[in-house]
């Protein structure tokens, strides 16, 4: 497993992230917490890919419709002052007590940022090349699919980077729901004396896999964005010599 996001975090994120993913994944190793950390790793990967779904469905609906961006934005506005514990009450009267009901909070708190990142990273996109996709017959869904969505990728890169981010702000809050692993140890370390040095231990693995995921993302971002704006360059062309 770990040789695994080594490699992910070289291949996403170049040599930088990957130097970091391997000192993160030692701390982790070396607080003694590698299972539980590896649950909560995998817990926070459904709720970042889930999130980024929902990110980009809305996203693009609100980018494309101005009526849909007035009815749904000031609703993501509102989500984003919520304290995270309103949303663990209907979750857990849904959902009662398990692992799904922390991953369902943490999908409803990191979706907001992340819809709006996307749809304003589509909004920017310059409308003449839009204009110009169009006018050679592409279709609404070509457009969107060929031509905003590939120029808008930095944009999207950084809505990935920040909804795991918030998912991972959740961690703990999902353990007081059943979520188990190191969001429960955080919860009983600071709810039992006895447990305060694995409570502690536990809050230190949040963070370096926190710290891990963000190099990874952002190293993913600057390439993609140094891509995009090579890609979105016009071509120059020699002077003629006649």
């Amino acid at each position: 497993m770990a040789g695994a996001l080594v490699l992910l975090a070289l291949l996403l994120g170049g040599v930088r992230a990957c130097v970091t993913a391997i000192v993160c994944l030692a701390i982790v190793f070396g607080v003694g917490l590698w299972q539980d950390s590896m649950v909560t790793l995998a817990s926070t990967l459904v709720a970042t890919i889930i999130t980024m779904v929902l990110a980009l469905i809305f996203g693009v609906w609100m980018a494309q419709s101005a009526t849909a961006d007035r009815i749904v934005r000031p609703v993501l506005d509102a989500a984003q002052v919520i304290p995270p514990f309103v949303y663990l009450v209907p979750a857990l009267g849904l959902f009662q007590s398990t692992r799904f009901t922390a991953i369902v909070a943490a999908v409803v708190y990191a979706s907001p940022v992340a819809i709006k990142l996307v749809c304003d990273a589509i909004r920017g996109v310059s409308p003449s090349v839009v204009e110009a996709a169009r006018a050679s017959g592409a279709t609404r869904w070509q457009v969107i699919i060929k031509v905003q969505l590939p120029m808008a990728r930095s944009g999207i890169a950084l809505a990935a980077n920040q909804g795991m981010l918030y998912v991972f702000s959740m961690v703990v809050i999902g353990g007081l729901v059943g979520a188990g692993a190191l969001g429960y140890l955080v919860v009983a370390g600071f709810s039992q004396a006895e447990l305060f040095g694995k409570g502690l231990a536990a809050g230190i693995a949040i963070s370096v896999l926190a710290i891990m995921f963000d190099r990874v993302a952002q190293g993913l971002s600057k390439g993609v964005g140094g891509g995009a704006a090579t890609a979105s360059k016009p071509a120059t062309t020699a002077p003629s010599t006649t």
